[in-house]
């Protein structure tokens, strides 16, 4: 503050020391230049008073209130703004709730479809296996029905040997021994 200071008291004290008439002109006292400038701030304070501290005092009220309606209506906004992230707030837990819950159906529905499934591939599997005994069981039997024909044309070619040769007891036992042994044969086939 007081360097500041230093050059106004350093101007002051040359205008003192270099007498009236020599200094600076701004620093010396003059009363009639008092009673000039006194004058004219007076008449420029009344013009402004009349016409210019109204005009000043309007524009200074319309800016308060401007400012003041700027901060209302941000206030508005930011209670608005608040508002809607409430409402945001609540439609986004709203939507995980729901696509909790329909993926939690999604996979119920997974669950009783792949249940669904599995027992439509058990009956088919059950329906295969029953064809395929079936088939074996239909084999088998024309296996059978077959050992049976060459049995009875064996039967019938054995029979039509021993009438046509009369044989003895060993002649005959040797002929039911190979006829025993062409049967298995044809069974393991």
């Amino acid at each position: 503050m007081f360097a500041a200071a230093a050059p106004v008291l350093a101007l002051l004290a040359a205008a003192t020391t270099h007498g009236e008439e020599g200094g600076n002109p701004l620093l010396r006292v003059s009363p009639g230049l008092w009673i000039w400038t006194l004058v004219v701030f007076l008449i420029l304070f009344l013009v402004l008073r009349s016409k210019g501290f109204g005009v000043l005092i309007e524009k200074l009220e319309a800016r308060d209130r401007a400012i003041r309606g700027a901060i209302d209506e941000a206030k508005l906004q930011r209670e608005q703004a608040e508002a809607l992230l409430a409402q945001q707030k609540d439609l986004l837990d709203r939507a995980r709730k729901e696509s909790g819950e329909m993926l939690s159906s999604a996979q119920e529905q997974a669950g009783r479809e792949k249940t669904r499934i599995v027992a439509e591939a058990r009956q088919e599997y059950e329906r295969i296996v029953e064809r395929g005994r079936a088939q074996i069981e239909q084999e088998t039997r024309a296996a059978v029905a077959q050992i049976r024909q060459a049995t009875a044309a064996l039967a019938v070619d054995v029979a039509g040997r021993l009438i046509q040769k009369n044989l003895d007891q060993p002649a005959q036992r040797d002929l039911a021994a190979r006829m025993v042994e062409e049967l298995e044969q044809l069974e393991r086939r």
